[in-house]
């Protein structure tokens, strides 16, 4: 019974090949997925996925930090939050859901193709392998698709979650440009600690984002020296004064960690990262809000869970055996699903932030057993 639920959940999801699409990493087809939903109610949501920009960490017999494909085997049937919209609690319950898959080890703002040296590893010789840094176009042809396939948007919600959250404002504002008359509303999954300076800039040159930012109308101007996420951030919330640009992150992020150290940063310090960040931010623009939450995950909106049996456990993906924390999250008495609810729906939200970043807060009990 449970695996006919399951192949039924599957089925409602289609796969998309979208036309000019340049490719993943690898030059394999790119493509997305289309639940289908009211058709004037989209959530546009760029997925996570992590990221490459030296030999080392793009070559796929090393230490690959990212997803070089998308395709078939990645569909999104068997996540929750979001995309379980069998649930009544889900504010997207009724939306066309639009899923964008990363690929190109570039979070979205790629648009470069680089031979990258890989040094001998993994038992194979020292070589080269060819990137296509790509997320830009392949997500600028995902979007034209949707464009055209729903002309009459009246509601559109754009989110991303770790490697998608960090281009998110950018995409909002090219939403916002194509639906005019529509109320765009944006939602950020992780990625907000990425405070790190100068490090930035050696991916940004084997991404091509400045190349990117040439191409979408209010960010040309934007000059790559210095440039930080943030800025993205700042830029989009300019241009966007009615739109309100929403960011969640746990506390102690280990991917967040992890990519810094990645990065070369040392001993990386996630928390003082998110207070400096969000106070660049705040300091430029009003329209900037942010819940900050107890742990060290991300990705709330894109289904993981805590296991029942254990404590803060991101074991147990799937159902029904599960209790998904996207429903259940609390924050210094807040509830997060009522927060997020709030921010896609163009409603206003405070800033909310955890006090005691280690202990579990939920606005359900977990149940004892024997």
């Amino acid at each position: 019974m449970q695996n006919k639920l399951v192949q039924s959940f599957r089925h409602d999801w289609r796969n998309v090949l979208p036309a000019g699409a340049p490719g993943c990493s690898q030059g394999t087809p790119y493509s997305f997925w289309v639940k289908e939903g009211h058709p004037t109610k989209l959530a546009v949501i760029l997925s996570g996925g992590g990221a490459c920009w030296t030999g080392e960490n793009c070559a796929l017999h090393g230490k690959p930090f990212y997803r070089p494909f998308a395709g078939l085997e990645g569909d999104p049937s068997n996540f929750g939050g979001v995309f379980d919209t069998d649930n009544p609690e889900n504010p997207l319950a009724d939306y066309t859901i639009v899923y964008l898959p990363t690929a190109n080890g570039d979070v979205f703002l790629g648009d470069s193709v680089m031979v990258y040296d890989v040094p001998a590893m993994g038992g194979q010789p020292a070589g080269k392998i060819n990137i296509l840094h790509k997320g830009y176009d392949n997500a600028a042809s995902a979007l034209d698709w949707m464009f055209k396939t729903y002309p009459d948007s009246k509601t559109v919600a754009v989110m991303g979650w770790s490697a998608g959250a960090i281009a998110s404002p950018i995409y909002t504002h090219i939403v916002a440009q194509h639906y005019p008359d529509a109320s765009v509303t944006h939602f950020a999954d992780g990625g907000g600690g990425y405070r790190v300076g100068e490090k930035l800039a050696p991916l940004f040159k084997s991404w091509g984002t400045a190349n990117v930012l040439k191409r979408v109308k209010g960010f040309d101007d934007l000059s790559m020296d210095g440039l930080s996420f943030e800025d993205l951030y700042i830029r989009a919330a300019e241009l966007h004064p009615e739109i309100i640009f929403h960011q969640y992150n746990e506390r102690h992020d280990d991917i967040q960690a992890l990519f810094m150290r990645l990065m070369s940063v040392d001993a990386p310090d996630v928390p003082a990262n998110l207070d400096d960040a969000h106070a660049y931010i705040r300091a430029k623009i009003p329209n900037f809000r942010t819940y900050t939450s107890w742990g060290h995950d991300e990705n709330i909106i894109g289904g993981y869970y805590d296991a029942v049996l254990a404590k803060n456990a991101l074991d147990n993906r799937g159902r029904p055996h599960v209790l998904d924390r996207f429903y259940t999250r609390q924050t210094n008495g807040v509830q997060f699903l009522g927060w997020f609810t709030a921010a896609i729906t163009g409603n206003p939200v405070k800033d909310v932030a955890c006090v005691d970043s280690e202990t579990p807060e939920y606005h359900w009990t977990r149940p004892k057993f024997p």
